[in-house]
């Protein structure tokens, strides 16, 4: 019986693997220059109760929709996220302050780049 287990699961991570390697031969492989510097304040909304995704923010008065996070990187005092919009790529930066007179934290979110994102053939 234990074999017959061990060998069900080898085959499910099998599955597992060859479906993430599918998804990366479709997706393309993107090369991110940034294009202009920015320190612009912006409202983020996120996708739903309990989730932990982003459905887009608000700069000005124009929304930008989040069609994918491309990378996350997390340091100290932030946690940077580099994002594909219906209107182009961007760094937006996530920071946690202490509030001096509550000593709550307060989340605020800052665009810091506007990028240009190039597909990149991939080899195999």
């Amino acid at each position: 019986m234990r074999r017959k287990q061990v060998r069900l699961r080898k085959a499910a991570q099998a599955r597992q693997y060859r479906r993430k390697l599918d998804r990366a031969r479709e997706d393309p492989h993107l090369l991110f220059v940034e294009r202009a510097a920015l320190a612009d304040a912006v409202a983020v909304e996120r996708s739903g109760a309990g989730t932990r995704g982003l459905a887009g923010f608000w700069r000005g008065e124009d929304f930008y929709r989040i069609r994918r996070v491309a990378e996350v990187r997390r340091e100290a005092d932030a946690v940077y996220y580099r994002v594909i919009t219906d209107r182009g790529s961007f760094d937006l930066r996530r920071i946690r302050q202490m509030d001096p007179w509550t000593l709550r934290p307060i989340v605020a979110w800052e665009l810091t780049a506007e990028l240009d994102a190039i597909e990149v053939t991939r080899p195999f």
